[in-house]
Order: structure tokens, then sequence, then C-alpha cells
């Protein structure tokens, strides 16, 4: 796992390795990510790259397509709509480049959202370790 050094807008980090699927997170998302990569190692031997998106405008189209090229699939992973956020503008790069990863973005849905704690409304949309996990084996088949 790379240390922390220092931010930079515009430049998404690297927090885990992996080299079956990536998750790209944005804010209090990235921790559940490292969570579920830390459960699909172990109990699928599924090892998962983890990415700190932590600024969308401007956005690290050159990660992006690095990460693109290894032509594994891709989870966008926010605590925001799914409509106008990281998964989409991860996923306009993908596309305007050429890519055609398996892709898929969790967040909140158009909806009216549940009431809670954060964990409890991160459970109900996907966005904890079982969730996630749940949705990188569903993405690779």
């Amino acid at each position: 796992m790379e240390q922390p050094t220092s931010f930079e807008v515009g430049k998404g980090r690297v927090v885990k390795e992996g080299s079956d699927l990536t998750f790209i997170a944005t804010g209090e998302a990235v921790w559940p990510c490292l969570q579920a990569a830390q459960k699909l190692a172990e109990e699928h031997q599924i090892s998962a790259t983890v990415v700190s998106m932590h600024t969308i405008k401007p956005l690290d189209q050159r990660l992006i397509l690095h990460l693109a090229s290894q032509n594994t699939p891709i989870i966008t992973v926010e605590e925001h709509s799914v409509y106008g956020g990281l998964g989409e503008a991860v996923g306009s790069v993908l596309l305007q480049n050429g890519y055609h990863n398996k892709f898929k973005i969790v967040g909140l849905p158009d909806e009216h959202t549940v009431s809670g704690s954060q964990g409890e409304i991160f459970e109900h949309y996907g966005i904890s370790a079982k969730g996630l996990s749940q949705s990188a084996l569903n993405i690779l088949g």
C-alpha cells in the first residue's frame, strides 16, 4: 500500500495494487473498497486495485486510461448519486478513448434514499465490504 506523502489536485492515488479488477472510489467510499479488496483476497484469491480519486474535476484521465489498459473490470464507488458523479466521469473517459472494460457504478440510485446512519446507508446500497465484494464477484462472472 502506498503511503500518502502529498495531495495533488487532479491526481488519483493508487492505495492498493491488484491484478484482477479495480475499484475507483472517492471520499468515504475508499475505506469500504479497501475492506472489500481484503475480503476478496482472503475468501476468493482475487486481487483488487483500489484507487482514491479524491478530485473528480479535474479528473485524472491518465490514471484511468492506464488502469483501463490492463483490461480488467472497473467498479467506481461513491457516496453520491450514480448520475453526474465519479462513475459517469470515468465511464465517459473510457468510452471516449475506445475502452470497453466491464464496468459498474456503485452509488446512490435516483430515488428517495433510505434514512439511517452512514454505515446503514452504505450497507443498504452496497457500499460496504460485503456489497462491494459481491459486485466484484458478479462483474468477474
